[in-house]
């Protein structure tokens, strides 16, 4: 498996930025056009058929590492990669420590990296027996958060929005107090905001929804952010007659992202039923 940091030169841990610059270094020595400026030719040696490799490579290693959601994945098969070559059966070994909150932390992590799925998603759960289970007690807190981010992502593929929610509430809340994913984030928030306002309507208690919304809000991933969940909170009292509390959620708006899409239209339609009601 080829290394794509390796290829740009830069570390596991380099932001975009890095990755964005590091890119346009190697491509102003490799470019293919840089072997007809300087005369080489294909017929007298192979550098500028060489140059091209090159740049087809460093091009892929980009579009790899460029991409949040396409690097996330790349950095799990590379662990799992390096993993495979050690040659051990770690899986077993952790197996047989089934008392041992470490190695349960540390299976979970194993299993997704492996396709393992429906295994890590077992573990997480039984391991709830040991009391307060939390991931980042076990492992590396960068670790642990993507760990949890994964997690997450299953519950939400099988359907089990709340436990998803609580997952993404809590690496959010985290991110925010101290900064681990980064050029991540973006993905993590939109499949936060995704969750919320798409896929949890119609399926939990409108109550319950309700307050998922606040807690959403209150997070304050950004002021657009907390304006699309003000606006659904609006909406959504709107319909259930309560015109004071979709009155104070447009209010919030305004004061903190007036240029929400759509939001005009809001402030009109619950003004009109506000002139309504008196």
């Amino acid at each position: 498996m080829a290394n794509y940091y390796e290829i740009l030169g830069v570390s596991p841990d380099s932001s975009a930025n890095d990755i964005k610059s590091a890119f346009r270094k190697k491509a102003k020595v490799l470019h293919p056009d840089l072997a007809r400026e300087n005369g080489e030719s294909r017929s007298r040696d192979g550098s500028a058929t060489l140059r091209e490799s090159a740049m087809r490579l460093v091009l892929e290693a980009y579009k790899i590492l460029s991409d949040a959601e396409k690097r996330r994945a790349y950095d799990q098969s590379l662990k799992r990669t390096e993993q495979e070559r050690k040659g051990f059966d770690y899986r077993e070994f952790l197996l047989q420590r089934t008392d041992d909150p470490e190695s349960m932390a540390k299976l979970i992590v194993y299993d997704l990296l492996h396709g393992r799925e429906d295994e890590a998603l077992e573990i997480y759960e039984r391991s709830k027996s040991f009391g307060d289970f939390r991931l980042e007690r076990w492992l590396e807190r960068g670790e642990a958060m993507d760990t949890e981010y994964c997690i997450g992502e299953e519950y939400e593929k099988r359907g089990r929005y709340l436990k998803a929610y609580r997952i993404y509430k809590r690496l959010i809340a985290m991110e925010l107090e101290k900064p681990w994913f980064r050029h991540y984030f973006d993905v993590v928030a939109l499949r936060f905001r995704m969750l919320i306002l798409q896929k949890l309507p119609g399926r939990i208690d409108e109550e319950d929804y309700l307050d998922r919304l606040d807690e959403a809000i209150e997070l304050g991933i950004s002021p657009r952010e907390s304006a699309q969940y003000l606006r659904k909170k609006a909406e959504l009292l709107l319909r259930r007659g309560d015109v004071e509390g979709a009155s104070a959620a447009v209010a919030r708006i305004a004061q903190i992202y007036p240029r929400l899409a759509g939001f005009g239209a809001l402030r009109k339609k619950v003004e009109s039923a506000a002139a309504r009601a008196r």
